[in-house]
């Protein structure tokens, strides 16, 4: 049977157990989120022993070479000892400048770093609360704005969302983690055409990928859609109208469930039809979607099977958290 050595103490692991709840189950205070290999917020380094191969998906080669792993996909196969937890380490302070109740549910949160903070719109950070940890993902553009924008759904009975929520103020100091995530715009080719499609607050990553795309002169029509249940959640509708007001390929495509008067770009069409719509040669398309998981993997699927090619296929998955 396999084990671990962690703070001087040998842990033995149940067979298929990983590394992260065999430390909860002794009581260890180890940061986790998603547990699906997803946030990172859970990564920690082995100083001894062969670590999996799918502990390290989606790591940076720099972070493998010096052993870092995440703990909730781990599951070695022989003895592996770890380095003590240093959630210090990992942790960059930042205070918050702007709290905005922007829909019923919906925070604003914009931040400021105390030290430098290199991100891509569209990937995500951590923000932790104690040992707890939630991913959301940017909305800002680095170098163009001069803080990073969250957008936060209070979740009912969500522990970190709520505190968010309710608690934090401006002038308040959070504990951040870097940037990670795959789903940023790239401008190998500027004239290509650009899909954007999301649900709730999976319009934060969008947003800041499309805003970055147009920073850089992206000469190829970009569509954003934006797939929500009652108009009232269109919680960045007039920002959005102005975006394609001031930019000429920028389109923006609201899907709304439930309206009682539909006026463009409002339509209750629904975000697979649409979409699949606006790009009907999706394999001409690069693809984001960004959001519920369920949808967002629907979506994906949809797109694959229409012609596009996974390899322009680009998404951020919003992975519900275990309290």
């Amino acid at each position: 049977m396999a084990h671990i050595i962690f703070d001087d103490e040998r842990i033995e692991l149940d067979q298929g157990q990983t590394v992260l709840s065999a430390l909860l189950d002794k009581g260890y205070d180890i940061p986790n989120s998603c547990r699906a290999g997803a946030c990172q917020s859970c990564m920690m380094q082995a100083v001894d022993g062969n670590i999996p191969d799918s502990a390290q998906q989606g790591l940076k080669e720099t972070e493998k070479a010096q052993g870092y792993f995440l703990a909730c996909s781990c599951m070695p196969d022989e003895a592996l000892t770890i380095a003590a937890h240093d959630q210090s380490s990992l942790c960059i302070p930042a205070t918050v400048i702007e709290h905005t109740i922007v829909s019923n549910d919906i925070l604003k949160l914009r931040l400021k770093t105390e030290q430098d903070f290199n991100y891509r719109a569209g990937q995500f950070i951590n923000v932790f609360k104690d040992s707890l940890s939630r991913s959301y993902s940017l909305a800002s553009v680095d170098g163009v704005d001069d803080l990073l924008e969250l957008h936060i759904r209070r979740i009912e009975n969500g522990i970190v969302s709520n505190w968010l929520h309710h608690e934090i103020k401006p002038g308040d100091k959070l504990d951040i983690q870097q940037a990670s995530g795959n789903c940023f715009y790239t401008s190998e080719t500027s004239e290509e055409k650009l899909l954007l499609a999301g649900t709730g607050t999976g319009l934060a990553p969008l947003i800041g990928i499309a805003r970055d795309a147009l920073q850089q002169n992206h000469a190829g029509d970009i569509h954003l859609v934006h797939g929500v249940k009652q108009v009232d959640d269109l919680y960045m509708h007039q920002l959005l109208i102005d975006m394609s007001q001031q930019f000429d390929n920028f389109y923006y495509h609201a899907s709304v469930l439930q309206a009682d008067k539909v006026i463009a770009p409002v339509t209750t069409e629904s975000i697979d039809k649409l979409i699949l719509n606006i790009a009907a040669k999706p394999s001409e398309w690069k693809h984001y979607l960004c959001g519920d998981e369920i949808i967002v993997n629907t979506l994906k699927k949809k797109l694959f099977l229409a012609g596009a090619s996974m390899s322009n296929i680009f998404t951020d998955p919003f992975i519900s958290s275990s309290d």
